[in-house]
């Protein structure tokens, strides 16, 4: 029998309110197979009733979860958190639920976290810029699929953007339509995906002799806006390029501001991800659009379709979106 929450609720009071018996109900509530006329009328007897089934006994009884994990950095990027609202539709059309834990990129919070929804027995994980390594994932012993979006491993299926292309392209607009020198902003620990964004940004200024220019904050102090216009005064930069659209927004925003009082000329701003803010503020924001859907689409495919002698990386095809804030 299938436990109830409610205590004063039970299969029998289903099968009275139903008039399905109570080995029939059973069944649909272990999710095996009954008819779809019955599968309705159950449903409105759970309805009528206020049964509510109890997963953590299924969970207890059967090695079906229909639970999958999803590790983000956090949840305050855009970029993370249509992740999530992605995956989520997708995996409630498949009959399953996400249970989504924050590592804000460190790696002690990503072990922690896999751990708790390791225990959960899900059906497989979703990391999303991982901090681990290919050593770690191998250490885990994956016994489920387990898909890597936007970071490669070796041993991983993993769905990534060319983010040194990207660097190199959202550079090479930025220095077309700027008459001055541009710098890129980022933080003082980054990501890989942002690391090679960096790195496509510095192979076009070397390319083309231009002066490259870094401005790195730390995470943990925030951005200081008086010191980074100073900086920008200092080497007389036209334009910035932002780690992502989220920052891209906040330098927009500040100096748009002094600009708009004649307090200071105007600064080029252009990001990455093609967040939904980007193309809703004034001037819209220049971005590169990673094409997030088609990226988890395809990754909760490859966990459908998992194969784990398939080990391989896809590299999702991302696109220039220019817009005013870089014309």
């Amino acid at each position: 029998m299938v436990e109830c929450m409610k205590s004063n609720i039970t299969i029998l009071d289903l099968a009275r309110v139903s008039g399905v018996s109570k080995s029939t109900i059973s069944r649909y509530l272990r999710g095996e197979g009954v008819s779809k006329t019955k599968a309705e009328i159950i449903e409105k007897a759970i309805i009528k009733t206020g049964y509510i089934r109890n997963n953590y006994a299924q969970l207890l009884r059967t090695s079906k979860s229909n639970f999958i994990g999803i590790l983000v950095p956090d949840i305050d990027n855009p970029f993370f958190t249509n992740i999530i609202k992605r995956l989520d539709e997708l995996a409630f059309n498949d009959g399953k639920t996400l249970i989504i834990k924050t590592t804000m990129s460190q790696l002690n919070r990503e072990l922690e976290a896999l751990k708790f929804i390791r225990g959960f027995r899900v059906e497989g994980i979703f990391l999303c810029r991982s901090e681990l390594n290919d050593k770690l994932v191998e250490d885990m012993n994956f016994t489920i699929p387990v898909i890597s979006i936007d970071k490669r491993f070796n041993n991983l299926i993993s769905i990534t953007t060319n983010n040194y292309r990207n660097g190199y392209i959202l550079t090479k607009h930025v220095f077309k339509h700027t008459d001055g020198e541009v710098m890129f902003f980022s933080r003082e620990k980054e990501s890989n995906s942002v690391k090679e964004r960096i790195r496509g940004y510095l192979a076009y200024c070397k390319k083309y002799n231009h002066n490259s220019y870094s401005y790195k904050y730390n995470r943990g102090l925030g951005v200081d806006f008086n010191h980074l216009k100073d900086f920008v005064i200092k080497n007389k930069i036209k334009a910035v390029i932002a780690r992502n659209d989220n920052e891209a927004i906040k330098i927009q925003s500040f100096f748009n501001d002094l600009y708009y009082k004649k307090e200071f000329p105007k600064i080029r701003v252009a990001g990455f991800d093609n967040i939904r803010l980007s193309r809703n503020i004034l001037p819209r924001l220049t971005t590169i659009d990673q094409k997030i859907e088609k990226m988890c689409d395809l990754a909760y495919d490859k966990y459908k379709n998992y194969q784990k002698d398939k080990i391989k990386t896809y590299v999702q095809n991302s696109e220039l979106i220019i817009r005013e804030s870089t014309l």
